[in-house]
């Protein structure tokens, strides 16, 4: 089939189509041309390979030849001129009453228990619509966690208050969304961010600072942190905190940089264990309430001084710091509160 598409593309010039499931193309609708076999019109380049399938006796039907505004993907509706990737009503309401049955309290108001197989079920599920709902990964955190470790299918575990507060989290966010919109989905350069920021965090403290606008915040740590791993919670904390800062500000997307590698791969791949996944939860909520995109950027201490002295109070560095590279801006010192994020015990 390699040698068929190397055809098409070189010899007859059709590009863009590869006879393998679940791969597209697209062009204008108005360009059709009539395939005499089935008696139809077809976009002109599909046409074209229809054709060419045909002199070289490559075997198709009707039914696998589609096309139009919209087409269903791997369950899901792609829109063409929308530009949109959404769950199917239908689909969606299914998903939505299997969550409330999986969750749903028992006649004596005690959590339900469910097979390893069953909550292996709804895993797949929820991944299946991240497809279209992709901030929300933190959904299954809790779900992962009690599935850990256990390999017999049959064997009964317990849902428990995180799975359901994680799973109607989710459902809440599902039925406001208006699906995956590519055009604002698509990659950008760090040097388009709207807003670009700095956070660091110590056991004394967090700090963030906009080198752009000479913008300084600081805070006490929070008195409840969830042990161990202090400083990484601090660090994503720190994030989340800068997002709430900047919410309603950012027209399109922003960058936040940090030198911490562990909140550099949990915002990168909205997953985190139980601890912190309240932290994303609420920088999702943030980040779709206010219909902006983030990126969070790894960076080494040495460059992220500033935050690093406000975290610390050491606002003399800070001030100095930042007088280097932008003299005309004075940085600003405020003080604030971080977000109130809830620590949940196990």
């Amino acid at each position: 089939m390699g040698l068929v598409n190397w055809i098409a593309n070189k010899r007859k010039h059709t590009p863009g189509f590869v006879y393998i499931d679940d791969n597209f193309s697209a062009m204008l609708g108005k360009v059709m041309t009539f395939y005499q076999r089935y008696g139809c019109s077809f976009p002109s380049d599909q046409a074209q390979l229809l054709e060419l399938w045909d002199i070289l006796k490559v075997d198709h039907e009707l039914a696998k030849q589609v096309f139009g505004r919209v087409l269903v993907i791997i369950g899901f509706e792609v829109d063409a001129n929308a530009m949109t990737i959404t769950m199917p009503k239908s689909k969606l309401t299914e998903l939505l009453a299997g969550l409330r049955e999986f969750t749903a309290l028992s006649s004596s108001k005690r959590f339900p228990r469910h097979s390893l197989s069953r909550f292996q079920n709804i895993a797949g599920w929820v991944n299946w619509a991240f497809n279209s709902f992709p901030l929300l990964k933190p959904a299954l955190s809790n779900v992962y966690e009690k599935m850990g470790g256990k390999s017999q299918l049959r064997a009964l575990v317990y849902v428990n208050q995180g799975i359901v507060r994680d799973l109607d989290w989710f459902s809440g966010h599902v039925r406001n969304s208006t699906g995956v919109h590519i055009l604002e989905s698509l990659d950008w350069d760090v040097q388009d961010a709207d807003v670009e920021a700095f956070c660091d965090a110590s056991l004394g403290g967090m700090g963030i600072y906009f080198p752009a606008i000479g913008l300084g915040y600081q805070s006490n740590p929070p008195a409840v942190t969830p042990p161990p791993g202090v400083i990484f919670y601090l660090e994503a904390l720190c994030v989340c905190w800068c997002l709430h800062r900047v919410a309603g500000l950012v027209r399109e997307n922003g960058n936040v940089q940090t030198d911490n590698e562990n909140t550099f791969h949990m915002f990168s791949s909205l997953r985190a264990k139980p601890g912190y996944n309240e932290i994303l939860k609420s920088s999702v909520d943030i980040l779709l309430a206010n219909n902006f995109q983030l990126r969070v950027l790894l960076i080494p201490g040495k460059q992220n001084v500033v935050a690093d002295a406000l975290s610390r109070w050491r606002n003399d560095i800070a001030i100095a710091e930042h007088g280097i590279n932008y003299p005309e801006n004075p940085l600003i010192d405020a003080h604030l509160s971080p977000p109130d994020i809830p620590v949940y015990a196990g």
